[in-house]
């Protein structure tokens, strides 16, 4: 009984941090070559934060904010919750992300640069990505 009690408390809230912060680890270097993009910020209702972003979270998750990038536009827009502010850290997570840096051990923004560029090539399939992207901060 007691150790259940230890396992409800503080144990309990250090782990669920220390499982909350694996998921928005950004890497030390941007991928090699991101453009500048300009960065607009969308401050709309929670449901329409989640409905744009919750297409890019696995299931189960719940999208705290999301980044999405047009390199033809030279813009990454990001989206957040006006009905629930997000903290300091998830604005400057998805800043990040419109500047190129990744997920610790993931290269998934590195492909969507690369889908982008392969677009851009005289003889790259007509189904390649436009320039169009996304990314998603979850919990």
């Amino acid at each position: 009984m007691k150790r259940r009690a230890q396992l409800g408390g503080p144990a309990a809230l250090a782990l669920m941090s220390a499982i909350a912060a694996a998921c928005t680890v950004i890497a030390g270097d941007p991928v090699i070559g991101w453009p500048e993009l300009q960065v607009v910020e969308h401050h709309v209702p929670h449901h329409e934060m989640r409905e744009r972003c919750s297409r890019y979270v696995g299931f189960g998750m719940m999208p705290e904010a999301c980044a999405e990038f047009d390199f033809v536009a030279q813009r990454c827009d990001v989206w957040f919750s006006a009905d629930f502010p997000p903290a300091a850290y998830v604005v400057e997570h998805e800043w990040q992300h419109c500047r190129g840096y990744e997920h610790a051990g993931e290269h998934e923004l590195r492909e969507i640069l690369a889908r982008y560029l392969a677009s851009l090539q005289p003889e790259a399939d007509s189904s390649a990505s436009q320039g169009s992207s996304s990314h998603v901060s979850a919990r």
